[in-house]
């Protein structure tokens, strides 16, 4: 069986999305408005926690409902000179919406 690497919380309205290793060791969190990060010691981000995502779903113009029927999601991290783009991908039984996550770039220093 494949290992799920995303749970979503209804009642706490919180979304995680992982690409934790079992050799990654987390090391502190950067929280980020309702974005949560989690980074080993080198600085690879491991997950990315969402609070209220129905609610960042919204603010982002598309139908917080994916989170109902959810099939799979995954992080994408791409680091550039001076920012990192963080991008996830939830895919339902219908569609696959990609979303991209936007950080000051002062804030990823």
């Amino acid at each position: 069986m494949e290992r799920k690497n995303f749970s979503y919380d209804e009642l706490g309205d919180s979304l995680i999305i992982s690409n934790k290793s079992k050799k990654d060791i987390v090391k502190k969190n950067l929280m980020f408005d309702d974005f949560i990060f989690s980074v080993t010691g080198e600085g690879k981000i491991t997950s990315l926690e969402i609070k209220n995502a129905t609610l960042v779903l919204e603010e982002m113009g598309l139908n917080p409902n994916i989170l109902d029927n959810i099939k799979n999601a995954k992080l994408k991290i791409i680091p550039k000179v001076d920012s990192i783009f963080v991008g996830i991908s939830i895919e339902t039984y219908d569609n696959v919406q990609n979303i991209p996550i936007y950080l000051p770039t002062a804030s990823v220093k």
